[in-house]
């Protein structure tokens, strides 16, 4: 999980966390260490290492941790999304190819709720007939 966290997400991921022990809880925080399996993040937290993959699947089908794990997810993908959106300001900035600076224009104004209209063309088939009387 990342070092910035709102008052909000903080009470979030408590709260979420509240019915889980020590164990369950430090068995999903060993869960976000890249490279950590589901069984490698069991016996960091206390499990035995001889039924680690056991109780790693047997911990991962519990309503409870699932929703600590939820919580955390989503307060990571606001952080990352937050780099994102440096990383395509960057872009705009200081790339040179107009391709790429329009690209994350459109992109930045995509997300601020500006997107253009959308152009549809439409086809009218049928039949035209004229009658022209000239006599008189």
């Amino acid at each position: 999980m990342g070092k910035i966290i709102t008052p909000f997400d903080k009470a979030a991921i408590e709260e979420a966390g509240q019915a889980l022990n020590d164990k369950q809880r430090t068995f999903v925080h060993n869960l976000f260490v890249p490279g950590t399996t589901n069984q490698e993040a069991a016996v960091l937290a206390g499990y035995a290492e001889a039924s680690a993959h056991v109780t790693a699947s047997r911990l991962l089908r519990f309503p409870n941790i699932m929703e600590y794990i939820d919580a955390c997810v989503k307060h990571g993908s606001k952080l990352q999304a937050i780099k994102a959106q440096i990383v395509v300001g960057d872009l705009l900035d200081s790339t040179k190819s107009d391709y790429v600076k329009l690209q994350a224009a459109q992109d930045i104004l995509d997300r601020a709720g500006h997107k253009p209209v959308e152009k549809k063309a439409h086809a009218v088939v049928g039949q035209l007939n004229v009658s022209i009387d000239l006599g008189d």
